[in-house]
């Protein structure tokens, strides 16, 4: 198993792992709108996507936005998404990916990676902890819904 970053070669299987994992938070399958919005984040250069590959599959990814902190005059990544397809996972692949991404964010200089998860996800919650994440008690979160 590797863990490698995605290239537009990887597009049409990347597409497919990406559509499951929308499907997995209770999106309805659209393969063609899945494919356009990676091709987006690839020709835009708008992301960074590290994918786990075993016997030519792709099992896995960690998809990666560049935010900016104007207090530190630096640059940080948000880990806006992490998937493991149900048959490959507790396996240690959830955890390579992240890993990958900490290395990566660190030789860019990184301030640091961010992410939010759901307030029920205690698998997730338990892995990012054990990694280093620290919950953030200071700030509050807000959104304004667009659409």
């Amino acid at each position: 198993m590797i863990v490698r970053r995605a290239t537009l070669d990887d597009l049409q299987q990347l597409a497919v792992l990406f559509d499951e994992y929308r499907q997995f938070y209770g999106a309805s399958s659209n393969l063609k709108e899945s494919f356009n919005f990676l091709r987006q984040r690839f020709e835009n250069k708008e992301s960074v996507i590290f994918i786990h590959v075993k016997d030519d599959v792709l099992t896995g990814f960690v998809l990666l936005y560049l935010g900016f902190s104007s207090l530190a005059c630096s640059i940080y990544y948000i880990l806006d998404d992490v998937y493991v397809t149900p048959i490959y996972r507790r396996q240690g692949s959830a955890k390579q990916l992240i890993d990958t991404a900490i290395l990566f964010a660190r030789q860019e200089n990184a301030l640091r990676i961010s992410l939010e998860t759901q307030k029920n996800n205690f698998q997730s919650h338990q892995l990012y902890e054990t990694m280093g994440f620290v919950k953030d008690d200071e700030f509050q979160i807000y959104h304004c819904f667009l659409k």
